[in-house]
């Protein structure tokens, strides 16, 4: 056991202890750090969708490198004759669906459209059937790339009265489903567009400032924690 005085009082800390109040200093200072990495992500994704949106949308080929996150783009194509549904996704609290629609492109490759929000039936009994064009269209919308950490209970695609049904968007498995081979981003379809339906995705589902409180809340319990050892420890 160590033991230090000062101004009359010995400061007398266990291993233990001096153990615990390492751990739980260096865990709360990580989570503040992790926060504060957040939010820079965060900030970052805000200032690259705001710069494209005040760019023209550019007329994208599959001759042309891949577009990058939430970049506006044109593209020509068909759709494909099904859509892909998917599931738990909410506006105002309401249950329903986003519709992915596969657009066939001249060169064969497959983009998915995201066309919009449908409302669902939360008992599952019955399921949305948007229409689909059968025309060639050129369609403008703002480029995203899924997140591929994100992971699922259950089968992450699967069919019910002729409807197929995703639980996050996986280019990859939609790709073996079709048989066709798609591209790794999805185009959310501009609000101006037609053959769209309720289109107001959020860019971040928690503001930078958000986290940034959050952080501060870590490195504050880091210091009470700190504060705490000490006076534990202190004895006349």
């Amino acid at each position: 056991m160590m033991s230090l005085t000062c101004f009359n009082r010995r400061f007398t800390p266990n291993w233990k202890m001096i153990l615990l109040a390492c751990l739980a200093i260096l865990l709360f200072v990580r989570l503040g750090f992790w926060q504060l990495h957040r939010a820079n992500e965060k900030k970052q994704m805000l200032t690259a969708q705001a710069k494209f949106a005040q760019i023209m949308p550019v007329t994208w080929g599959p001759d042309r490198k891949l577009p990058e996150q939430y970049q506006r783009i044109s593209v020509t194509g068909k759709f494909l004759s099904e859509n892909i549904l998917l599931d738990n996704q909410h506006h105002q609290h309401q249950f329903g669906y986003d519709v992915l629609t596969p657009l066939l492109l001249p060169s064969g490759n497959v983009v998915l459209i995201d066309r919009g929000w449908v409302a669902g039936d939360i008992t599952r009994q019955k399921f949305p059937v948007p229409k689909i064009p059968d025309e060639s269209l050129s369609l403008v919308g703002d480029v995203y790339y899924p997140s591929t950490k994100s992971w699922v209970l259950g089968p992450a695609l699967e069919q019910k009265q002729h409807v197929t049904l995703v639980e996050r968007i996986d280019t990859q498995m939609i790709s073996q489903f079709l048989h066709k081979p798609v591209y790794p981003f999805i185009i959310r379809l501009d609000k101006e567009e037609t053959h769209g339906y309720i289109r107001d995705w959020a860019i971040v589902a928690m503001p930078p400032e958000r986290h940034y409180a959050y952080a501060l809340q870590w490195f504050a319990m880091a210091v009470v924690s700190l504060i705490l050892f000490i006076a534990l420890n202190l004895k006349k």
